[in-house]
Formats: structure tokens, C-alpha cells, sequence
């Protein structure tokens, strides 16, 4: 989605009856795509959800961090147990949680608000955003009526793009977060859950911009999914 068009569908969206927090996404401005690296702030995020299919799956916890002048913010971290319309089913061990825990999570509701919140005015970064931007927009959907019009930063898609511009790419290569970690030299974490794969998500874009071209030279423009 090209940043003119964006800016359109924000501005019409934005003349309609839509309520709080998702009117104020709307209509404040967004960074300029040629604005550079260091000046944007990034919302990393990754949803745990019962499922891979967007169309039908529940967001099950949700964990995000800001990136602030090409750093990780540590105190911005934050992470949320949501309560889904159901029970967790077979998710529960992948993801290390039970029905019980789950119940005692927030309304999602709640959680979509804060989401909304953290995102305004900034740049949404995830890892594989054909799920977890799809779910946004699904979920903000139900929730409000409208989608979610933000600029999206996709690091999957990134390493493929670069990897196509230099006819490099690998198909057996895998591109899961923590293979791409281990390519651009980051450790790995032990555990495993969305605030710890947002932080993940976000050290790995720093790394591939430092790594690629520059914190200095990159602009915006450069890393959004288009």
C-alpha cells in the first residue's frame, strides 16, 4: 500500500463515526516514508493465537515493545493474556497456556483498545504480517467497524526482498525468526512467548538495517511491506 493511498483511506475513515481509540489512529499524521530510521517509532508485536488461519483464529496473549530513535525501549515493553470467545483446544501446549489461565486473561475488547493506543502515530513492525496484521484487521473489524490503516514493517518480508535484489535467494533457507536471528549473529532466547518474540522481532530489524544499509542512509521508505 503505497503511503499516498494510506493517507487517503486514514483521511476517509477518519471523516466517519468510528469511535475511540481507533478515531485518533486515524487522524494523527504519520512519518514521512522518507523520513529516516532513526526518527521512526516501530511498535514490535506478535500475537500467540489458537490458530495460522486469520480468517478464524483467536488471539490468545499479545506482547509488544517500542522501537525509539533505532532502539529497543525496554520500559515501553508490554504483554497481555487475552480471553477468547472459546477455550485454547490443542493451542494450550504450544503455547504453554491452559483454559484456566486464559480465563483469567483481559476482554479483547480491552486489548485491541491498548493496541490502538500504542500504534498511533507509529509503525507497526511484526514478523510474518500475513497472520498477525491480517488478525488486526480482523479483529479491529468486529471491534470498531473499520480496519487497521497503519504502515507495516514485515521482517520476513524484508530478508526476502533483499534477498531477491541480490538474486540470492535460498528457497531451503528458512526464514523463522530465529533462523534470520542466528543469520544476523543475535542469540537465541529460551523461552517463548509473544513479549519475548516482539523483542525479538524488534532486535532483528535493527540489526538488519545496521547490518545492510546503514542506520544513518535507511529511510522508512526502505523497509515498509508494500
Amino acid at each position: 500500500m503505497s503511503e499516498l493511498w494510506l493517507r487517503l483511506r486514514r483521511w476517509r475513515m477518519g471523516r466517519r463515526d468510528i469511535r475511540e481509540p481507533l478515531r485518533r489512529l486515524m487522524t494523527v499524521d504519520l512519518p514521512r516514508a522518507d523520513t529516516g530510521f532513526e526518527d521512526v517509532e516501530f511498535v514490535a508485536l506478535d500475537i500467540e493465537t489458537t490458530g495460522l488461519d486469520a480468517a478464524t483464529a483467536e488471539m490468545l496473549s499479545v506482547g509488544w515493545v517500542v522501537v525509539r530513535r533505532g532502539r529497543v525501549d525496554l520500559e515501553s515493553a508490554e504483554s497481555h493474556i487475552v480471553r477468547p470467545s472459546g477455550g485454547v483446544g490443542r493451542s494450550a501446549s504450544v503455547h504453554g497456556l491452559t483454559d484456566t489461565i486464559v480465563e483469567m486473561g483481559q476482554e479483547r475488547s480491552v486489548v485491541i483498545d491498548r493496541i490502538v493506543t500504542v500504534l498511533t502515530g507509529r509503525v507497526l513492525l511484526v514478523h510474518h504480517a500475513d497472520l498477525d496484521k491480517r488478525l488486526l484487521d480482523r479483529l479491529c473489524h468486529e471491534h470498531f467497524g473499520a480496519h487497521l490503516l497503519v504502515p507495516v514493517v514485515d521482517t520476513l518480508a524484508l530478508e526476502h526482498r533483499r534477498q531477491q535484489r541480490r538474486h540470492h535467494v535460498n528457497e531451503k533457507r528458512s526464514l523463522r525468526l530465529a533462523d534470520l536471528r542466528d543469520a544476523y549473529h543475535l542469540p537465541r532466547y529460551d523461552a517463548h512467548d509473544s513479549l519475548v518474540d516482539a523483542l525479538s522481532t524488534a532486535e532483528l530489524l535493527i540489526a538488519m538495517v545496521a547490518h545492510n544499509d546503514g542506520t544513518k542512509t535507511t529511510r522508512l521508505r526502505d523497509l515498509l511491506t508494500s
